[in-house]
């Protein structure tokens, strides 16, 4: 739980500094509120929530900031879809966790940048997310505003109640229509209220026309190998007490990495899983004493990463996780002198070593031609001896290796 704790602090630190670290200008416009549209380059962020504003620099190169206040629409060419609504945004929580033991239909009006998920023949969809919840969205030809489809939850006295207004919302407009047959009623009244689900909705309603507008799956991922060498150093404190001893062994490793947003590539969580092998042969000749270990060890480490550059050929990334370590011994004893002759004795099988431990793992590096990745990593000091009182051992690692991509989708 400290590892944790630890990972999640100094995430928490960097964030901001990463956020802040650099634009990533990408072909765009802006529609103003005269309904003029306005050709240039917008800084496209990783927006889980929707923005608030948006920067824009034209032909010319000069930056402009355009808010809801400001602009009708907005769009990241072929990536990300926005207009401007002065629309209801209820404020109760969607996680039945957090919400309340009553009904709450509370709600703000307010102007707001939503995402267009899709266009079609009989409705427009859309989203918006803040820190509160995503809420969905529809404008049908001739309305003024969208109209947010209505989902509450609470705990009521026998349980969690679900209020689905938005599956008769839906089935309203198909029925409108001339849409409202069984089989429609059927797929709307098992709808969930996510984006998927939505989204299936206006297929069903609007129809597959091949010209419709939809914003795509943000979501990606990609698949990576590589080898390095590990430069592992162990000590041990206490009763048994050994200087610092190193050794270096290869490592390889495989994973897949998952963009949260798979065109922006700028926050990536990686799982990955590596095989390596340790050894040391420690001796101590004031005590006379000698220590060998040899370790194998399979990995299966979850980390987050963030690219402070993201260069369309370069970038420079910096992060790191938790490092879930399963390992076997092979090789272990430990020789010291004792009996009255003062003759070596040897036991083996000891020192007892953790067959499983769990390691910080911290890691930078640069990616180029989002192919071939070259970093460097630190494992802290990390106890991997079993609960003895009168020892410590410890290892430390220093890692270095290139990972190759592929699979990107």
């Amino acid at each position: 739980m400290k590892l944790l704790s630890l990972i999640a602090i100094t995430t928490a630190l960097l964030m901001p500094f990463f956020s802040s670290a650099q634009s990533n200008y990408k072909p765009g416009y802006v529609v103003d509120l005269k309904g003029d549209t306005l050709k240039g380059n917008i800084d496209y962020r990783e927006w889980d929530k929707n923005p608030g504003q948006i920067s824009f620099k034209n032909d010319a190169g000069a930056v402009a900031v355009y808010t809801p206040q400001n602009a009708k629409a907005f769009a990241v060419n072929g990536l990300e879809y926005y207009e401007a609504g002065a629309v209801r945004v209820s404020l109760d929580p969607a996680d039945a966790t957090m919400a309340g033991a009553v009904l709450d239909t509370s709600y703000r009006a307010d102007t707001v940048f939503l995402r267009t998920l899709t266009k079609g023949r009989y409705f427009t969809l859309y989203s918006y997310s803040d820190h509160i919840k995503t809420r969905f969205y529809v404008r049908e030809p001739g309305d003024a505003q969208p109209q947010e489809l209505v989902y509450h939850v609470y705990n009521g006295e026998s349980g969690v109640k679900h209020v689905n207004r938005y599956q008769g919302q839906l089935l309203y407009i198909a029925q409108k229509n001339n849409l409202g047959n069984t089989r429609l009623q059927n797929t709307l009244s098992l709808l969930q209220y996510t984006d998927n689900d939505m989204l299936k909705a206006a297929a069903a309603i609007n129809g597959s026309d091949p010209s419709q507008l939809k914003s795509g799956n943000k979501i990606g991922s990609r698949f990576f190998a590589g080898a390095g060498v590990n430069y592992n150093g162990m000590s041990f404190s206490g009763d048994v007490e050994f200087p610092g001893n190193y050794s270096v062994f290869p490592k390889v490793s495989a994973g897949i990495d998952i963009f949260t947003n798979k065109n922006v590539q700028s926050l990536y969580i990686r799982v990955e899983i590596g095989v390596t092998k340790d050894q040391h042969d420690s001796k101590n000749s004031y005590q006379r004493s000698e220590l060998k270990m040899e370790q194998y060890t399979v990995s299966v480490a979850p980390q987050i990463y963030y690219n402070i550059y993201n260069g369309q050929k370069l970038k420079v990334f910096a992060g790191g996780g938790l490092s879930l370590n399963f390992s076997t011994y092979p090789t272990r004893y430990y020789i010291t002198l004792g009996g009255i002759d003062v003759t070596p004795i040897r036991q083996n099988n000891f020192p007892d070593y953790y067959k499983f431990w769990e390691s910080v793992l911290l890691k930078a590096g640069i990616t180029i031609n989002n192919r071939i990745e070259i970093y460097a990593g630190y494992v802290p000091p990390t106890t991997i001896t079993n609960n003895y009182l009168a020892f410590d051992g410890r290892v430390t690692s220093y890692q270095a290796g290139v990972n190759f991509l592929f699979g990107a989708k």
